[in-house]
């Protein structure tokens, strides 16, 4: 009996924990996005499209370094939709990624939370360039 108070005491004790840590990051990642623009992508291993496009996010996303966050949904095969929906919805995506899981190359900009860009399949590099520098500003 006393082993088992023991047990409920530390399972209490480390879900109060997990829930604490849970909370926190739930947080950190809420202030993130507030703090500054999130562009997600939505790819897969198999999406042409994605191949001209991904070249693209990464260099930009290189030369604004700090200023943004990336969030990579990859739809390629159910595992890693499962894995995208996840992150989706610790990012606050999840109506972004539910709308447009279905196609590949999307790409979304997020300033405040609020979507402030989106297009699909599209490699024009000038494009991505405008709407970093208007999320960013």
């Amino acid at each position: 009996m006393k082993n088992l108070k023991m047990m409920l005491f530390f399972g209490a004790l480390f879900l109060t924990a997990f829930t604490f840590n849970t909370s926190a990051q739930d947080k950190m990642k809420d202030d993130k996005m507030a703090s500054k623009p999130t562009v997600a992508l939505i790819r897969a291993d198999w999406c042409s499209a994605c191949k001209s496009v991904e070249p693209i996010i990464n260099d930009l996303m290189q030369s604004y370094g700090g200023k943004v966050n990336l969030v990579v949904l990859d739809v390629t095969n159910d595992e890693t939709t499962a894995k995208a929906e996840a992150t989706a919805k610790s990012f606050g995506l999840s109506r972004f990624f539910e709308a447009n899981k279905k196609n590949t190359s999307t790409v979304g900009i997020f300033k405040n939370k609020r979507e402030v860009f989106k297009t699909t399949h599209n490699p024009d590099r000038e494009t991505y360039v405008r709407a970093f520098a208007k999320a960013t500003k």
